[in-house]
C-alpha cells in the first residue's frame, strides 16, 4: 500500500470546540476571559451599488460598524514560549514533510518516464554506473 492510498478511520469522535478550549486553557495553564474594555470593530462590507452612493467625507454618511467582544487571555511566559517553541517545530516539520512529497512525486515522474522510453532507462542505467565507479 502507498503513501497517498492510505486509509484513514474518520468514525473517531471528534471533540467540540468547547472541549478543545478547555484542554488548550489547562495544557497551558491559561485563563480566557471575554474582555470588559476592547472590543473589535469590524466594518460592514460594501457592495458596488452602494459604493457609488457613498460619500465618506459627507456629513450625513454614517457607517455602522459591528462590534464583537475580545477574549482576553492570560499565559504564563513559560507555557508561551513552549508554544511559540511548539509552532515553529511543526512549521519545520511541515516544511520537510512538503519537500519529501515533493521530491517522492519528482521520483515517480522520473520512474515512469525511464519505464515508458527504453533509451532514456538505457541512459539512466549507464549515468548510475558513471556514478558508482567514481564512488
Amino acid at each position: 500500500m502507498s503513501y497517498y492510498n492510505q486509509k484513514y478511520d474518520y468514525t473517531a469522535e471528534t471533540l467540540s470546540a468547547q472541549d478543545e478550549t478547555n484542554m488548550f486553557l489547562k495544557k497551558y495553564q491559561a485563563q480566557a476571559e471575554l474582555s470588559k474594555h476592547k472590543m473589535y470593530a469590524r466594518m460592514p462590507k460594501f457592495h458596488m451599488g452602494r459604493m457609488q452612493d457613498y460619500d465618506p467625507y459627507s456629513p450625513t454618511t454614517t457607517i455602522e460598524f459591528e462590534r464583537e467582544p475580545m477574549v482576553e487571555m492570560y499565559i504564563p511566559q513559560d507555557k508561551f514560549r513552549d508554544l511559540v517553541e511548539r509552532d515553529r517545530w511543526i512549521g519545520r516539520l511541515e516544511g520537510e514533510a512538503e519537500y519529501y512529497r515533493k521530491r517522492y512525486m519528482q521520483e515517480m515522474e522520473d520512474d515512469k518516464i525511464r519505464h515508458r522510453n527504453p533509451a532514456v532507462m538505457k541512459a539512466w542505467q549507464q549515468y548510475q554506473m558513471l556514478l558508482e565507479l567514481v564512488r
